[in-house]
């Protein structure tokens, strides 16, 4: 066989081999949830808290304040509606309006029948939050297989002819949102900072990906949207700030991907059908095979956590990510450290 055959076969291969690994990778994207008790917990006799509006960092639009202020509201009204927490929420931003209905009455221009209007809840503790939010983005290239030349081909068979891959640059776009939060709450009967918590930023970032064949350029709008992933990483610092004081319900979410071990494979399979229990047993096979099988490990760190093995769970993410360095698997690795002990049963 001539070197041009060689070449022209090679890549043919290499280019089947590519669609055949990208069709056959097993995946799942498990979702699930629990309550954790507070790390901390409020001061003795804290029973009310108000939300101050955020200071905004140079480059954050005010429509992240807002929703700053309604995750913190929502977070405290949940951890008492719903796990039992003796707190109020004094919301002290809208009491402008029980002000002036009261002077209203005050002025013989309500017709309101009863007493005195109703009095404002003393504030015991206040949280004050920061925010600061930064969006990046720039624009890259990337090649593409744009078409094959096949000439001098006869028939089916290999003979002399040589196959010409044609390639061009099409355009990607990689986006970085940065979001740094701080929150403090200030025990209001002394003046005091009871808890203080200013976090690493929360980082996510995204790309669009031309495909190695026939791709084509892509732009932002074919991203999600920028909103979406802001609003969720400022509630996972607002979570994160709240769990230090009063019961919250974490949630996970991640998409997991096979190796080429058939105990991983099968194991996302059943990740996939939520058969967590199930799905640990063949993923235990998988990582036992291959200590360094990172996909295989926080596969099997996902199904410990959901289905409560929390001891296992955190050593599973601490093998995959000495086995690659995934933000992915740092995040899921300090969440069982942070959580793991706190989760309720």
């Amino acid at each position: 066989m001539s070197g041009t055959r060689r070449r022209a076969g090679g890549l043919i291969g290499l280019l089947t081999i590519c669609i055949l690994a990208g069709c056959a990778s097993e995946r799942a994207h498990v979702s699930f949830g629990y309550v954790v008790n507070p790390e901390r917990g409020l001061p003795d006799g804290m029973k009310t808290i108000a939300i101050e509006p955020p200071v905004l960092g140079p480059t954050t639009d005010a429509k992240w304040s807002d929703l700053c202020v309604r995750t913190l509201q929502h977070l405290v009204n949940e951890a008492r509606n719903r796990y039992g927490a003796d707190v109020v929420l004094v919301d002290r931003i809208d009491t402008q309006a029980t002000f002036d209905e009261a002077d209203l009455r005050a002025a013989g221009m309500s017709t309101e029948t009863g007493t005195t209007g109703g009095k404002l809840l003393a504030v015991q503790g206040k949280i004050f939050p920061t925010i600061n939010v930064m969006v990046e983005k720039s624009i890259g290239r990337a090649s593409t297989v744009s078409g094959l030349d096949l000439s001098g081909f006869n028939g089916r068979r290999l003979r002399g002819g040589r196959i010409d891959i044609q390639t061009r640059e099409v355009e990607t776009v990689t986006r970085t949102m940065t979001v740094q939060m701080d929150f403090k709450l200030v025990d209001t009967a002394n003046n005091r900072d009871w808890e203080h918590y200013s976090p690493k930023p929360y980082v996510a970032t995204d790309r669009t990906k031309a495909s190695p064949l026939f791709g084509s350029s892509q732009t932002e709008s074919e991203l999600t949207p920028r909103d979406q992933i802001i609003a969720e990483l400022v509630e996972r610092g607002a979570k994160a700030f709240i769990g230090k004081l009063l019961p919250c319900r974490i949630n996970v979410s991640a998409d997991v991907v096979a190796s080429g071990h058939p105990g991983c494979v099968e194991g996302v399979k059943l990740l996939r059908a939520e058969m967590y229990e199930e799905a640990l047993t063949h993923l235990r096979r998988a990582v036992a095979a291959d200590r360094d099988d990172h996909r295989a490990a926080f596969a099997a760190g996902m199904a410990s956590e959901a289905s409560g093995k929390y001891d296992d769970a955190l050593r599973y993410y601490r093998q995959a990510c000495a086995g690659r360095n995934s933000r992915t698997y740092t995040e899921a690795r300090n969440r069982m450290k942070r959580y793991g002990s706190r989760i309720r049963g």
